[in-house]
């Protein structure tokens, strides 16, 4: 039989269908393995060429899970200055070290990414959550909706604002189709003070500055920073009770987000502490909680081999001589 991998291309994965609830569980799974010290991985290796214009790799292996994975992915500003993101996964046998499959990831990305915020947000956010706000309606607002409803089933309203009208009244009737009263605000500081849950996701552009202040949040409220807090104004962070990260080592080896936040100790838990149990997370209702997030290779890992085994279990994708 000649060798042969799998080719799962971003139609393939999406008619996967793959349950938020077990992207979500996988990523918990495995950052509960790292805390133990059953994986291997190391901090993402980025070539920063200008502002929203970087090329990136990410690479990790499980031995529970049986693979290994890497991730190469390219970002460059498009012509209307938003970065285009174009990003491919392996996913190769822990043992053989065969290759199993290439599958497209912007849509892995997209799914793992959520899934992190969620798993997050099983530790941060109030299970009593109303709202939902975003800042920004691309895929990954799309991706996050579809995260949060799984996880936290009080959900019922959407905020949203969005640098595109056009994109922000497409995402918010697709809130409308998956049963959300949504609304679009031209201010963003009044999605942020309505908001149980917010999610900022808003790309790097040249002459970028930070808008949104902490000090808007509601107690209690949970915010995901999907966009590394570009966002937020970022001496006023540690104003919040729980700042946390995915991975103290990885953020540490990357600039600080503030003076006083960046360097290995100074966020108040990782993901790997709060899967593990060495941190609690959310003490009470009223702490105001924010998940800043470079991604992980481990969470690529673990979303990919959850898609490789769904697309073998129906079948999809194609089969592809080496």
């Amino acid at each position: 039989m000649p060798d042969t991998i799998l080719y799962l291309g971003e139609a393939d994965i999406a008619g996967l269908g793959l349950d938020p609830a077990l992207a979500r569980a996988a990523i918990r799974t495995i950052f509960q393995a790292h805390h133990q010290g059953r994986t291997l991985s190391k901090p993402k290796l980025a070539l920063e060429i200008g502002p929203g214009h970087v090329f990136q790799s990410l690479c990790a292996a499980s031995p529970a899970i049986g693979m290994a994975a890497t991730k190469w992915l390219g970002m460059a500003p498009t012509g209307d200055g938003v970065p285009g993101i174009h990003a491919m996964i392996a996913l190769n046998d822990f043992t053989s070290g065969k290759l199993l499959a290439v599958m497209d990831g912007n849509l892995v990305t997209a799914i793992r990414t959520a899934a992190m915020s969620a798993a997050a947000g099983e530790f941060l956010a109030r299970r009593d959550s109303g709202t939902i706000g975003f800042i920004g309606c691309g895929l990954q607002a799309r991706a996050h909706l579809a995260a949060f409803k799984s996880l936290l089933p009080g959900l019922n309203r959407v905020r949203a604002h969005g640098r595109s009208r056009r994109t922000t009244d497409l995402f918010l009737t697709h809130a409308r189709q998956e049963g959300f009263a949504a609304d679009a605000y031209d201010d963003p500081s009044d999605v942020v003070r309505a908001s149980d849950v917010v999610v900022t996701s808003v790309p790097m552009q040249p002459g970028f500055e930070p808008f949104l202040d902490p000090a808007w949040l509601r107690p209690g409220a949970f915010v995901t920073a999907v966009d590394v807090a570009r966002s937020w104004r970022p001496d006023s962070l540690r104003q919040l009770d729980i700042v946390a990260t995915d991975d103290h080592q990885q953020q540490a080896e990357n600039p600080p987000l503030a003076t006083n936040l960046g360097p290995l100790g100074s966020f108040d838990a990782d993901l790997t502490e709060l899967a593990g149990g060495a941190k609690l997370g959310r003490q009470n209702t009223g702490q105001r909680a924010m998940f800043i997030f470079r991604g992980f290779a481990l969470a690529d890992l673990a979303v990919a081999a959850s898609v490789y085994e769904a697309a073998r279990s129906k079948g999809a994708g194609q089969t592809l001589a080496r």
